[in-house]
């Protein structure tokens, strides 16, 4: 039997005036939301799904995009059947994060108030004894197996782009600063990247906003992971050290605890887990990749790197690909202080010239 006990927590920060984070950890199975208090554990064939989100758009309603869409991807996830099978969760949980991306862009539509609002996302679930994660922008999962932090998802930002292309990581930071390259709820359609890592007994998993990491860097993170606390105090751990780490960002954390006979044991030479990407195009060994597909496409449309090809078609006949971008009939209100959002189009395409151009220009 395989269980799993989750917790979370989350806070405003030091600076900024509300929280545009949100956060759905639940059990599957039950149909069961974590409460806020102690921890959530589950045991059932489906077990816990943590979403984090992490919301901008200022005053046209980050806080509504974000807990928009971790409530609509738990919903979606809820209604879908029961799945050992690490494959089919994969294409069920990118199906969930694009019915979600849609529920955030109607909303938008619908309220003027709320044009230009988006979100990223990062969600995970348990199946066949794997961890399968959806991506969207840089909010991010990692793993901790015997004191190493792995992180299992890819930034879809231009600093991530940049270095991809073989740029100095600290001037690559520099040129793309905060800006990234999708969020749900921006576009009709979104296309989440998705990764698998095999779990062992005794892994703890993190899914974070970038407030966390960005404060407190990796051996920080897995510092506090291997503290023997369990999940409930470890997430409260890792906000309050952000928060003392200067806390200028929301933050968020999630922290799952996996173990049961079903699992093998984490052997100590043992390899450590890694990024591996899943291409829901293919089948088997043919549908994973140790480099994003998603990431490169992204970038391509921003101008760096070789495009490898077209995105994928639907996972299912539930959620149909919208074709073509529709315009929103009033611009959107320009995004508050923090993260910044670059559309996909011809304005981002002139605006990350400009930031390539001053980074080449030294």
């Amino acid at each position: 039997m395989l269980a799993v006990i989750g917790s979370g927590a989350t806070d405003r920060g030091r600076i900024r005036e509300r929280n545009e984070d949100s956060f759905a950890l639940g059990d599957l199975d039950r149909e069961r939301l974590f409460d806020g208090e102690g921890a959530l554990t589950a045991a059932g064939p489906r077990g816990l799904c943590a979403i984090v989100c992490d919301g901008m758009g200022g005053a046209a309603g980050g806080d509504v995009a974000s807990e928009l869409a971790a409530r609509a991807t738990w919903r979606e996830l809820v209604a879908d059947h029961a799945t050992d099978d690490p494959e089919v969760f994969a294409r069920l949980l990118r199906r969930a994060v694009r019915v979600a991306n849609q529920r955030v862009y109607d909303e938008a539509e619908r309220e003027p108030s709320l044009r230009g609002m988006g979100t990223t996302l990062s969600a995970v679930g348990v199946a066949g004894g794997r961890l399968v994660c959806a991506q969207v922008g840089d909010s991010r999962v990692y793993v901790c197996r015997a004191g190493a932090l792995t992180q299992l998802t890819r930034d879809q930002t231009l600093t991530s782009a940049l270095v991809g292309a073989g740029r100095d990581p600290l001037e690559a930071a520099l040129a793309g600063g905060s800006t990234i390259l999708q969020a749900l709820g921006v576009n009709p359609d979104v296309e989440p990247s998705l990764s698998m890592v095999p779990l062992c007994r005794g892994d703890r998993v993190l899914v974070c906003s970038d407030g966390l990491y960005n404060h407190l860097g990796g051996p920080t993170m897995a510092a506090i992971l291997e503290s023997r606390g369990g999940p409930a105090a470890v997430a409260r751990m890792l906000c309050d050290a952000a928060c003392a780490a200067g806390g200028s960002d929301n933050i968020t954390a999630v922290v799952l605890d996996v173990d049961g006979d079903a699992l093998p044991a984490a052997a100590p030479d043992g390899p450590s887990p890694k990024f591996v990407e899943f291409d829901p195009r293919e089948q088997g060994e043919r549908a994973l990749t140790s480099t994003s597909y998603v990431v490169r496409r992204l970038a391509a449309q921003a101008g760096i790197g070789d495009d490898p090809g077209p995105p994928v078609v639907p996972a299912t006949g539930r959620h149909p690909v919208v074709v073509g971008a529709r315009l929103p009939a009033l611009a959107p209100p320009p995004p508050a202080p923090g993260k910044t959002l670059r559309l996909l189009g011809l304005i981002a395409a002139a605006l990350i010239a400009g930031a390539l151009g001053w980074w080449l220009a030294g």
